[in-house]
């Protein structure tokens, strides 16, 4: 009962005063050892938080992330290949790699549709309370149109997430209702996927990787949902919610450079999304101030010391758990000037990075994004994500047609406080007043390069 209490008092915590807890008083240390929800030792710079990464030194532990589980029940007890370790992660990591190479040139006329179809139903609305559920939905019709040849019930999808996790607490999180939802979602998820045009194409990807069918097809769903949907949308939330904390010449800097590049290349493709690199470095300080994972859990495969900058290491026993503080590395005070302001220039900027300017990939190194550094390849040894170029395309994507073509009113401004469960996004549910859409000009923005994919 004592450690269940100490636990429990810890995630209670962690919960209301977020990252910053890991801090008080203003120290900075390189790593501390704390209860979050379980005891964990905590990486909190950039020269401590790769070790979680690490998978000489860590395991992933299975179906779960550090106080938060994923229900087994829920997946059909087939285990993802983020909690995998070993040959069974490398074959489900080679077997996403092969699912998302094939798709690549896919999502783009998909998505086109996808955000003529969805913004073409926001601007019929007379506001959008649940404007982050809509982003949600869009995303979600996106990628699994693209992966499976049909999209997925968008709302499904949005049900077996939100019942997925487990709380290592005596705190019924989440609710019966929601875990009951969740239930009854994924066997009609997972039929719809066994009735899509691409399901015989994936089942055959299965055979070459020495999956089961359904362990396949249920690595595949999470990947997408847990995965890819949950953060990119609450990426294209918080930018979006970002840009009304800029001064109004950034934000006509920003637009105005991004339909620049959609007017010279008269297309939303690779080349144009190439070009924006003001919407880049905007992007980039999203995800820098507000990445939509916090923090990074693994286990100690055996003891070793993790330096520290200071006299004493800090010794790690076989075991324990690590935390990883996104959060707080992305804050490293030796790596970015005013790590606290968001600067939307700070990636186009030489002066505003501290150090390795132009070494190893330059500031992007230093951006946790997936399962480590954004500028890491999603190789078979690494947990890095093996849909990351599919990601930050469909982000690209979405906020340039946003910028140049959309127009909106949030409900409230925007006000964080940093809390772990809101993914990044500001505290309160993001809604707007009324929202705007184009579709005339961008029409041609879009359907230019649908036609030009279908040639």
């Amino acid at each position: 009962m004592g450690v269940s209490m100490s636990n429990t008092k810890g995630l209670v915590r962690h919960v209301k005063a977020g990252p910053r807890a890991l801090k008080p008083g203003g120290e900075h240390p390189a790593a501390v050892r704390t209860n979050v929800g379980i005891p964990v030792v905590a990486l909190l710079n950039q020269d401590t938080i790769h070790h979680v990464f690490n998978t000489d030194l860590v395991d992933k532990e299975q179906y779960c992330l550090g106080y938060v589980g994923v229900r087994s029940e829920l997946l059909r007890g087939h285990c993802p290949s983020m909690f995998a370790n070993g040959q069974e992660h490398r074959r489900k990591k080679a077997f996403l790699i092969d699912v998302f190479r094939g798709r690549q040139k896919t999502l783009p006329p998909v998505l086109s549709r996808q955000i003529m179809a969805h913004f073409k139903e926001w601007s019929r609305l007379e506001a959008l309370a649940d404007f982050e559920d809509k982003v949600f939905f869009l995303v979600s019709d996106s990628l699994t149109e693209t992966v499976f040849g049909r999209k997925l019930d968008g709302r499904l999808a949005l049900h077996w997430l939100q019942g997925l996790p487990s709380v290592r607490t005596w705190i019924p999180i989440p609710t019966k209702a929601r875990q009951d939802l969740a239930a009854s979602a994924l066997p009609v998820l997972l039929k719809s996927i066994e009735e899509s045009p691409n399901y015989e194409e994936l089942i055959q990807l299965c055979y070459l990787h020495d999956i089961e069918e359904e362990d396949g097809i249920v690595n595949i769903l999470f990947t997408i949902v847990f995965n890819a949907v949950a953060a990119v949308s609450a990426v294209i939330v918080t930018f979006i919610t970002r840009l009304h904390t800029i001064i109004e010449a950034d934000r006509n800097i920003l637009l105005k450079t991004t339909l620049q590049a959609l007017l010279k290349h008269e297309s939303l493709s690779e080349e144009s999304l190439g070009d924006m690199k003001v919407l880049d470095s905007f992007l980039f300080e999203v995800l820098r101030l507000h990445p939509p994972v916090f923090n990074f859990f693994g286990v100690a495969k055996k003891d070793f010391a993790i330096p520290t900058g200071v006299d004493k290491n800090v010794e790690v026993r076989q075991g324990e758990q690590l935390m990883g503080s996104c959060f707080w590395a992305q804050r490293d005070a030796k790596v970015f000037l005013s790590p606290n302001v968001f600067r939307c220039y700070r990636f186009m900027d030489s002066k505003e990075l501290l150090v390795d300017r132009e070494q190893d990939g330059g500031k992007k190194r230093h951006l946790i994004f997936g399962h480590g550094s954004l500028t890491e390849a999603a190789d078979l040894d690494s947990h890095q994500c093996p849909g990351q170029d599919i990601a930050f395309y469909l982000m690209k994507a979405t906020l340039a047609v946003l910028l140049c073509y959309c127009s909106w009113e949030l409900e409230a401004l925007p006000v964080w406080s940093d809390k772990t469960a809101r993914l990044g996004r500001p505290d309160d549910l993001v809604s707007l007043t009324w929202f705007n859409f184009d579709s005339d000009t961008a029409s041609h923005v879009l359907e230019s390069y649908h036609l030009n994919c279908e040639k």
